[in-house]
C-alpha cells in the first residue's frame, strides 16, 4: 500500500478507527431514529393520555435532538477533517486533536456530554420502579451519577481547550475517570435490575401464571430493561482505552448513540405499555392476585365481571344453544 506523504502506519490506523466509529455512529443514529418514530407512532395512538404519557414526550423531546446535534456536529467535523484540511499536518486524526474546539466541535461534544445525564436519569427511575420504591437501592448509583456528571463537566473543557498546556496534560486522566464511573454506574443499575428479576419471577408465575411471566421476566427483557447492550459497550471501549489501542475510537464515536438506543428502547415498551410498572411489581411483591395483568395493561380484579358469559347476548347465539346460556 502506497502511504501519502508524512503519513505513517500509526496515523493511518488512527484515521481508519475514527473513519469506521463515524460510520457506526451514523448506523446507530439510523436505528435511534427508525425508534423514535416507531415511538412517535406508539404515542399519537395512545388512549390513555396521563402523566406517563407526557413523561415520555418530554423526555423523548430533550433525547432525540440532543442525539441529533451530537451526530450533525460529528458529520460536519468529520467533513472538515477529511474534506476541508485533508493536507492538515498529520492527517485527520491530528486534526481531530488539535482543532477540537471549532464550534461546530463543541455543538456536537456538549449534546454528546449531556445525554448521558438523562440517560442515566431513566435508569435510575427504571431501578426505583423495579425495587417498588425502595430508596435504599438507589443510594450508590445517584453518588455515582452525581460523580460522574461532575466529572463530565471538567472533561468537556478539556476536549475543547486542546492547545491548552493545563488541560492537555489532565484530559486522559479526567477521561479514564468518566469512563469508569460511567460503567461503574451501567453495571450496578443492570446487576440490581437483573438481580430483581430474578428474584421476582416465581411470585411474577404465582400471580400471572409462567406464560404471562416469561414475558416479564425473559432474557430479552432484562436485557432490554437493564440496558445491558450498552453496559457491554462502554465496559469494552474502557478495556481497549485501558491497552491504549486506536480501535477505541470506533466504540467512542458512536458511543453516545448506543446509550441513547439503549434508552429509547426502554421508553417505547414504556409506551407501549409492556414494560414492569408499578403497579405490576407491587401486585408481585404482595404474592396476591389484586391484579389482572395482561401484555397491554393491569386492571383491578373487581372491574371485571364474575362471568364472562353475562357478557354475551343471549340472542347472537345459535338457537341450540341458547336454551342453555339462559340456565347459566
Amino acid at each position: 500500500m502506497d502511504l501519502p506523504p508524512s503519513s505513517s502506519v500509526a496515523q493511518l490506523r488512527a484515521e481508519r478507527a475514527c473513519f469506521d466509529g463515524t460510520l457506526l455512529a451514523a448506523l446507530a443514529y439510523g436505528a435511534l431514529l427508525m425508534l423514535y418514530m416507531q415511538l412517535v407512532q406508539v404515542l399519537l395512538i395512545r388512549p390513555k393520555r396521563g402523566r406517563t404519557f407526557w413523561a415520555i414526550v418530554t423526555y423523548s423531546a430533550f433525547m432525540f435532538p440532543l442525539a441529533t446535534l451530537d451526530i450533525a456536529g460529528m458529520f460536519k467535523f468529520s467533513e472538515m477533517s477529511y474534506v476541508d484540511n485533508r493536507n492538515y499536518s498529520g492527517g485527520p486524526a491530528a486534526f481531530y486533536r488539535d482543532r477540537s474546539s471549532e464550534a461546530v466541535n463543541v455543538m456536537g461534544l456538549v449534546s454528546g456530554t449531556i445525554l448521558p445525564w438523562i440517560g442515566d436519569l431513566l435508569m435510575l427511575y427504571r431501578l426505583l420502579v423495579v425495587w417498588n420504591c425502595k430508596c435504599w437501592v438507589s443510594v450508590i448509583p445517584i453518588l455515582v451519577h452525581l460523580a460522574k456528571t461532575a466529572m463530565s463537566i471538567p472533561l468537556l473543557i478539556a476536549y475543547i481547550r486542546p492547545l491548552d498546556p493545563k488541560w492537555k496534560l489532565v484530559v486522559d486522566d479526567y477521561a479514564t475517570a468518566y469512563y469508569s464511573l460511567n460503567v461503574a454506574f451501567n453495571i450496578f443499575v443492570a446487576f440490581m435490575i437483573c438481580a430483581r428479576f430474578y428474584m421476582m419471577r416465581r411470585k411474577l408465575e404465582t400471580v400471572m401464571g409462567g406464560l404471562h411471566a416469561a414475558f416479564y421476566t425473559s432474557t430479552v427483557t432484562m436485557f432490554v430493561e437493564s440496558g445491558g447492550f450498552f453496559t457491554v459497550w462502554a465496559t469494552a471501549y474502557l478495556v481497549l482505552r485501558s491497552r491504549g489501542t486506536v480501535v477505541r475510537e470506533v466504540f467512542l464515536l458512536p458511543y453516545t448513540h448506543i446509550l441513547s438506543i439503549t434508552r429509547m428502547l426502554i421508553i417505547l415498551r414504556m409506551a407501549e405499555n409492556r414494560a414492569w410498572s408499578k403497579d405490576l411489581v407491587a401486585a408481585t411483591d404482595r404474592g396476591v392476585l389484586d391484579w389482572q395483568v395482561s401484555s397491554t395493561h393491569s386492571v383491578p380484579l373487581h372491574d371485571i365481571p364474575g362471568s364472562s358469559m353475562t357478557s354475551f347476548n343471549n340472542k347472537t347465539l345459535p338457537r341450540k344453544f341458547q336454551g342453555d346460556a339462559a340456565m347459566m
